[in-house]
């Protein structure tokens, strides 16, 4: 076996927009050739989306700060971190805290200042892109009035840009006012926040934003109010996304250059791994001029990358079509997921069902034996195993029930080739709301994370529905035997022997025996000895049932098949539906035994078991009363659930008979 390529974790946040999405891609072709092996920790849901979509105020985007914590469990040799797309998840968690869950391990920071002797960072040239963008707007196009939209907090990247904007301001003599900054996250759904600027500042010459995701906000609600970009209001970004160049009109930003982010990670990360000495970098923003800020077509430049940009706009409609057709077939899959929701190891096989059916190269699912619940504001601590509930290589795919799944620990090494092949692999959280069930790896190409993060927030919930399930029919089966069962004695009570009565039926018709007995005298015990004397007397006659049905002999197995016929021909039996009997009470002091495929005999020596062990009782008993029996017995046949009940009666009128010969009085004589 040839040496163990070396693997590099890369966490990134926010990965449905423009930024951190070139990431990914960008470090991935980057590395395909290279001799080792990518594992990308995804986080791919924001607030704002979440909150347009589900008008929900309370979000569990904060869940993915959480992604550190799974780097321990799959023996990194380097981490690369998108510290700026994951501070959006941080909330209050600073990003010191952040590190202290990852694996103790090189690591290579974006978008933010760190050193330290183990790590090095890269962050673009901020201040000095966003002051191009404001230097234009007042050398070229003589404006002051310039608004702000900030980037999230505690975030380098964005306070760097606000640095950049306010300290141009100043540079220039214009004062920085209050009412022109509002705070954004980053996202394009940042109307209210671009309402709120323009409600304050109507006057605006110009809004100046963090990023170039935030102008999509902009460009709408300008349009909403009837502002026209360019012409009425001036507009600028920053990262020059994909489609910035193809808005109406080209927007106007500082070019964050991903090639030369992303190819600067990737060196200093193989010569890290080699041992080499590297260090911090900052990128140049450069500034790309077009319409949105007030210039005229004709003076701008005609870009020399326009094909480039429309072969990027090409395959993102080819995405897009591979997306709506995967769509129509996740309908399908969360159905079957569902279906099995009530026996994991066929819902874990039908995950890795699935896997093989996508065309996944491989693909595992790693679970917590117990959901961890992740609080806002904290990292939760990781249980030391998790386990690889599901494997999946081509067409082949096992699920493992979970005393026979294999086992992977937290920063502890772990035979991995057993359930996982060579490859790259994107690792996608399992969660519903604030709960974490464990992660869904899976080996395929950057172009497939989207529809692969909606089947895993699709296995995610389902996962939910499986412990509801299982959760549900728990409390079904303690209420279902609550109401079924004597609460006195154990035994089934009167509801219970119905049900159980129901389950003997079957379509040919039984032989079948019901005993009905009774506690003699249990009126005489009550009175003279109280209720609790009743009571014990009641229990010692269920125990008293139990031991004579425990104590019957195995009714011998036909020697041939003769005889086996000769057996079905008198009972009404196969050899698959043997006897079956229960025991249950069904009133004060009343008990009742139903039994099918019994014989007569069968019975008769039950209850000559019961006597023998009434008499064994009292003579062991120091109770000033005697605990005795009496019993009726009728055979016949069953089909119906009125048949049983004639059987009861027939039985029933056999124990009055037999009450006749009771003992007068169960009070012992004084010694």
């Amino acid at each position: 076996m040839g040496t163990p390529k070396k693997r590099i974790g890369f966490v990134v946040g926010n990965y449905h927009t423009d930024h951190p999405s070139r990431l990914v891609h960008t470090i991935w072709e980057l590395l395909r050739d290279e001799d080792v092996e990518l594992q990308v920790f995804l986080g791919t849901e924001s607030a704002s989306f979440m909150k347009d979509f589900a008008m929900r105020s309370n979000q569990y985007d904060y869940q993915y700060a959480s992604l550190c914590g799974y780097t321990g469990y799959e023996e990194l040799d380097l981490l690369i971190i998108s510290a700026g797309t994951l501070s959006i998840y941080q909330n209050q968690i600073p990003l010191q805290e952040f590190l202290k869950h990852t694996a103790d391990i090189p690591k290579i920071l974006m978008e933010t200042d760190y050193e330290s002797g183990n790590g090095i960072s890269m962050i673009a040239d901020n201040a000095q892109g966003i002051a191009s963008c404001v230097e234009h707007l007042i050398t070229v196009h003589g404006m002051t009035r310039i608004g702000f939209i900030t980037g999230p907090d505690n975030n380098k990247d964005a306070e760097e840009r606000f640095a950049g904007y306010t300290d141009t301001l100043k540079r220039y003599g214009i004062v920085v006012r209050e009412e022109y900054v509002v705070h954004g996250d980053y996202s394009e759904h940042v109307d209210e926040r671009v309402e709120e600027l323009l409600d304050r500042a109507p006057d605006l010459e110009a809004i100046v934003s963090s990023n170039d995701e935030m102008t999509v906000s902009v460009y709408r609600v300008c349009q909403k109010r009837g502002l026209t970009v360019g012409k009425d209001i001036a507009v600028t970004g920053f990262d020059d996304m994909m489609m910035a160049r193809y808005m109406d009109p080209p927007l106007t930003t500082a070019k964050q250059d991903y090639d030369e982010f992303s190819r600067s990670a990737v060196e200093c990360a193989l010569k890290m791994l080699r041992g080499e000495k590297v260090h911090s970098k900052r990128i140049p923003t450069p500034f790309i001029r077009r319409c949105s800020c007030g210039c005229v077509q004709e003076i701008v430049h005609q870009e020399s990358d326009d094909i480039h940009g429309q072969d990027d706009l090409i395959r993102s409609m080819m995405r897009s079509r591979e997306y709506q057709h995967n769509s129509w077939i996740g309908s399908l899959m969360n159905r079957e997921m569902l279906l099995e929701v009530g026996e994991p190891k066929k819902f874990y096989a039908a995950i890795g069902s699935m896997m093989a059916y996508l065309q996944t190269t491989s693909s595992y699912l790693c679970l917590f034996e117990h959901p961890v619940r992740v609080e806002q504001g904290r990292i939760a601590d990781f249980p030391e195993k998790i386990y690889v509930c599901m494997r999946q290589e081509g067409q082949d795919y096992a699920g493992y029930d979970w005393d026979e799944a294999p086992v992977l620990y937290r920063n502890i090494h772990n035979d991995m080739m057993e359930f996982r092949a060579d490859g790259s692999y994107m690792t996608f959280l399992l969660f519903d709301e604030s709960y974490q069930y464990g992660v869904l790896n899976a080996a395929i190409e950057p172009e497939r994370i989207d529809f692969y993060y909606m089947l895993a927030l699709d296995i995610g919930t389902n996962l939910c529905y499986m412990d509801l399930w299982a959760q549900q029919k728990q409390y079904r089966e303690e209420l279902e035997a609550m109401a079924q069962t004597d609460a006195l004695t154990g035994l089934l009570n009167r509801a219970g022997v119905i049900q159980e009565r129901a389950q003997m039926l079957g379509r040919k018709t039984r032989r079948a025996g019901v005993i009905m007995a009774d506690l003699d005298h249990l009126k005489q015990i009550n009175d003279q000895f109280g209720h609790h004397e009743g009571d014990y007397a009641l229990m010692a006659v269920a125990d008293i049932l139990r031991q004579a049905e425990a104590g019957k002999e195995e009714s011998p197995a036909p020697s041939s098949e003769q005889d086996q016929s000769r057996a079905e021909e008198k009972t009404g039996s196969t050899r698959q539906d043997g006897p079956k009997q229960i025991l249950g009470r069904i009133g004060g002091d009343e008990f009742i035994i139903c039994g099918v495929n019994v014989t007569k005999e069968e019975l008769l020596e039950y209850i000559d078991r019961v006597y023998e062990l009434c008499d064994r009782f009292n003579e062991a008993s120091n109770k000033p009363y005697y605990v005795e029996i009496s019993a009726g017995i009728a055979m016949g046949s069953v089909r119906e659930v009125e048949d049983w009940t004639n059987l009861s009666d027939r039985a029933d009128a056999q124990l009055y008979e037999a009450k006749k010969t009771r003992r007068e009085f169960v009070i012992r004589p004084h010694k």
